[in-house]
């Protein structure tokens, strides 16, 4: 049985449940692995269980019941890894990049220039428990901490209160600054099996049988968010066409860039939406490089995929700082004829 309906994760679940048998669940997490894998829920679910008033959480087991327990609010989640709205506890504390921005704000760590060291997660998480005995403070997109708000962060994460759980949740640990990997453990979550994703995807009503789903989920990394995503007659339209211009032996750069911003421009023009389109491009040009490189049976078709991978993922890169997107996909279209 899944911990709290939470699937494919039951192992590292086991570590904090032993760790808090033992009183030895404290100091600084970070959560790594791909998006849509369930990251997100665990560490809100961890909280709500570590926040509970009743015996329950000395077995991680939220009663559910409690004045604690009440303030979260899980019926409201709107995917498998995404929690809305995010709950209202006092004793929780979240914080995660704003979609126009390119970091997590300073004034988000440690207030604002007014109030340095008087608000903010760092002194929120210094404060006295609100409700029961335990404070959590959860760190989202972590991947998003520059130089300046990872200084900000370190002797919290390094000394943190003895009654406190700090969790960051990020997607790479090449991604993180090396002062924050080593002051944190690091948990690595696996991508979900084909099997527990369709099975998800069934439940959330994504699609219609299990062999649906898992057809999907065999293009999908694992990810939630990647299936419901590639769940789309425009998706899988674009997905045939992006894979016929990336194998062909002289890719045509201009009419694929033509035809990637023509799709990036029906999702709107809302910038968030924008980005999270071309993101899916490059996630699928990616798989598509990939499998070319376990096919290849010559060293210049590696070298060749290889080098095209690379400029894929320096493209989602870009798009991860907000760079121009057009600019992006005219560029990125450029280097894969070089």
């Amino acid at each position: 049985m899944a911990w709290q309906g939470i699937q494919g994760h039951d192992v590292i679940f086991e570590r904090f449940r032993s760790a808090q048998i033992r009183n030895r669940l404290s100091g600084s997490f970070l959560f790594i692995g791909a998006s849509g894998i369930g990251k997100r829920l665990f560490a809100f679910t961890l909280a709500r269980a570590l926040l509970c008033l009743s015996g329950g959480s000395r077995q991680l087991e939220p009663c559910g019941v409690c004045e604690s327990c009440r303030q979260f609010s899980f019926a409201t989640a709107v995917s498998h890894d995404q929690i809305s709205p995010i709950p209202s506890h006092p004793d929780l504390f979240y914080i995660s990049k704003p979609a126009d921005k390119s970091f997590i704000p300073l004034d988000f760590l440690i207030g604002g220039k007014d109030h340095r060291g008087e608000e903010g997660l760092c002194f929120d998480i210094s404060r006295t428990p609100f409700l029961g005995k335990q404070k959590v403070a959860i760190i989202d997109d972590a991947d998003y901490l520059n130089p300046e708000g990872a200084n900000a962060l370190l002797k919290t994460l390094e000394e943190p209160p003895p009654d406190s759980l700090i969790i960051l949740i990020g997607t790479s640990t090449a991604k993180q600054l090396p002062t924050i990997r080593s002051r944190c453990r690091i948990i690595r979550f696996t991508p979900l099996s084909s099997r527990i994703l369709a099975s998800i995807l069934l439940n959330h009503n994504i699609v219609e049988s299990l062999e649906q789903g898992l057809n999907l989920a065999k293009r999908s990394n694992g990810s939630f968010d990647q299936a419901r995503e590639l769940f789309d007659d425009a998706i899988d339209k674009i997905r045939v066409e992006l894979n016929k211009q990336l194998s062909a032996k002289n890719i045509d750069s201009v009419s694929l860039a033509s035809q990637l911003n023509t799709f990036v421009d029906e999702a709107g023009k809302e910038a968030p939406v924008r980005r999270k389109r071309f993101k899916l491009l490059l996630n699928l040009a990616t798989e598509s490089f990939r499998e070319k490189l376990k096919q290849a049976d010559s060293y210049d078709t590696i070298q060749s995929a290889a080098k095209k991978l690379d400029t894929t993922l320096e493209a989602a890169e870009q798009i991860d700082t907000n760079a121009n997107i057009p600019f992006v996909i005219e560029s990125w279209c450029n280097k894969l004829v070089t």
